[in-house]
């Protein structure tokens, strides 16, 4: 037997909204904040809340198999491209104005350049985590994208799938342990498994069809994951819990749907899931740079408690919140959301406005027609 055929009935057709997709980007992005409000207050790391961006990941990697995969390049370039960059820049020059401004830090043009382009996380380890320390996920998210335009029309073999994961996740370990770049290492090396997951999830759920071949390059992917964790002493911690935690959602929303309770909170998942990138770009600096900030130059208390830093976390968050749902409300989230997600125009959940009546006057029962 030199190869395996795959043929499922698609559960999804392209285009389709999928309300869980959502609900399941505003519970990463749940756990990323709640990762950084433990570490704000001093709270051991115990719900490992970064696992958020696996999930990130995976659903990243779903829904471009779903609805780029035939697409041309220069369009699906575009549309990625157009996505990341705008909300990215305007958290970028926010975050570097306010750093010279309040702290007087001052960056080298290298550094300001590298990070304009998103290519900072592949440069030097200072670089990674600079400005603003959520922003190297821009550099690997830019990577997939490359990625995936390069093995886009190849979807259906498995192997190379396979392989491909295998041998970027090594090269990368390999290049940041080599130049004793742990943030690299800990941060994105490790994590590249989790989007070729959400792919070949994304290709079996939409259309039914792949094949895994037993041959040379589907063996040497492999063995890529066996030298990386063997030899170079990391392994993909993140990939499989991240997929047990989607696949648990999925479950239990099966029971949240059952009870108008429960409706809202899927609704409010999938409105926090609408402006979860900005979230991700934003939140940080608001709930703990600002926040000890005002804490020791205005209000003068250079050593907050935990329980005042929390108050501070609440209100950063609040006001992260608040100014976003603002922006891109008066931006036109529908056009807006169009470049992310294209089938979300077909629901009436698209929109922040949709999002938000649904939480202030009740959840119809049909609301979850596509999870």
């Amino acid at each position: 037997m030199r190869s395996v055929r795959i043929n499922l009935t698609p559960r999804v057709a392209p285009g389709q909204r999928i309300d869980a997709v959502d609900e399941l980007k505003g519970l990463a992005i749940a756990l990323i904040v709640l990762y950084h409000g433990e570490g704000i207050v001093g709270v051991p790391n115990v719900l490992h809340g970064e696992i958020g961006v696996d999930i990130f990941l995976i659903l990243s990697g779903f829904t471009l198999a779903m609805n780029s995969a035939e697409m041309p390049l220069g369009r699906f370039l575009v549309r990625r491209l157009s996505r990341i960059y705008p909300a990215y820049w305007i958290a970028l020059g926010l975050f570097i104005w306010t750093g010279r401004k309040f702290y007087g830090a001052t960056r080298s043009w290298e550094d300001i350049w590298q990070h304009v382009l998103g290519i900072h996380g592949f440069s030097r380890p200072a670089y990674f985590s600079d400005i603003s320390e959520p922003f190297w996920f821009i550099s690997m998210i830019l990577a997939a994208y490359l990625v995936f335009a390069c093995l886009r029309r190849r979807l259906d073999d498995l192997s190379l799938v396979i392989a491909a994961a295998g041998a970027l996740t090594l090269l990368a370990t390999i290049l940041y342990q080599d130049n004793n770049h742990t943030g690299g290492l800990i941060e994105l090396a490790v994590r590249i498994p989790s989007f070729f997951a959400g792919v070949i999830a994304g290709r079996l759920l939409c259309s039914g069809t792949a094949e895994l071949r037993f041959n040379l390059v589907l063996g040497l992917g492999l063995l890529c994951f066996y030298y990386q964790t063997f030899f170079r002493g990391t392994a993909n911690n993140y990939t499989l819990p991240a997929i047990g935690i989607v696949a648990a959602w999925l479950g239990l929303r099966r029971l949240l749907v059952g009870s108008r309770e429960g409706r809202i909170t899927l609704a409010a998942f999938s409105l926090l899931g609408l402006i979860s990138y900005e979230v991700y770009l934003f939140h940080l600096p608001f709930i703990r740079d600002f926040n000890t900030y005002f804490y020791a130059h205005v209000l003068g208390n250079l050593a907050p408690t935990h329980v005042q830093l929390l108050r501070g976390i609440f209100a950063g968050l609040a006001v992260t919140l608040a100014l976003l749902i603002a922006w891109l409300t008066a931006a036109g989230r529908e056009a807006y959301a169009e470049i992310d997600h294209p089938c979300s125009l077909n629901s009436r959940a698209a929109s922040l406005g949709d999002a938000l009546s649904l939480l202030a006057w009740g959840v119809p029962d049909d609301y979850c027609h596509a999870g």
